[in-house]
């Protein structure tokens, strides 16, 4: 076995998002996404290694809107609340009532991996990691109710209308934690290569919004506070050579 060995990985999943305050927020569906990843472990001995690894990854949830959430939006840009002085009359004003999050974020795992011996040309594994992931960008597709121009959150028209491809991206954190448990197994081919394969389940440590809305207004217009944490089942499927 080599002390060092590197590979690629490809991790398919199923993500969604569990709100702080389930008054204002409720979780509305998994979304399923995909990510890429070079990755690599040092053995410390002939049962444990470090694990590393950088990549792409893509992730989100389904979120209903319970409390009271509205923007201004113009010329296909959803309006930064300190632009929205003034803003009566002008441009269009929207309720939100469910969003669709899809964002990107580029990943750094860190990993301690236990294995048993090898029996046949099997090796099985448990493996708790860190996951570090920095925020690419984000886009979201809205479920709307038409409100007045005039700012009044009162005398909704009733209209629905929707949102597709809205960027966001300024609007959730930059830095994303998550501890994932997985368990999984090595196919030795030849040598010290081999298919690796494992599942798991992430847990999400930090809020993937920002605290204090840079886009939604609450009735009072006073930004919206929100806190989302993401959870998923993620499946890892690569090589190590």
């Amino acid at each position: 076995m080599k002390n060092f060995r590197f590979g690629g990985t490809v991790l398919p999943s199923l993500y969604w998002y569990k709100p702080d305050n389930l008054k204002k927020f409720s979780s509305n569906g998994v979304v399923a996404k995909f990510g890429v990843l070079i990755n690599g472990e040092y053995s410390l001995s002939g049962n444990f290694a470090f694990g590393f690894g950088i990549g792409l990854a893509s992730s989100g949830g389904k979120m209903t809107f319970n409390d009271t959430a509205r923007y201004y939006f113009n010329d296909d840009a959803i309006i930064k609340l300190a632009d929205t002085n003034g803003l009566n009359k002008k441009y269009d004003h929207y309720k939100l009532n469910n969003r669709t999050y899809s964002a990107s974020y580029y990943i750094l795992p860190l990993s301690l991996k236990m294995r048993t011996n090898e029996i046949g040309y099997m090796r099985y594994f448990f493996q708790p990691s860190l996951n570090i992931a920095f925020r690419n960008k984000v886009r979201a597709k809205d479920d709307l109710t038409t409100l007045p121009k005039t700012g009044s959150f009162s005398g909704t028209t009733g209209q629905s209308a929707n949102q597709n491809n809205l960027d966001i991206t300024k609007d959730m954190g930059f830095i994303r934690l998550s501890a994932t448990l997985s368990g999984g197994g090595e196919y030795y081919i030849s040598g010290s290569t081999a298919i690796v394969f494992s599942v798991g389940y992430d847990y999400g440590l930090s809020n993937v919004t920002q605290k204090n809305s840079e886009y939604l207004l609450r009735t009072d217009s006073k930004a919206l506070e929100q806190k989302f944490i993401q959870h998923g089942v993620v499946l890892s499927v690569g090589i190590l050579f």
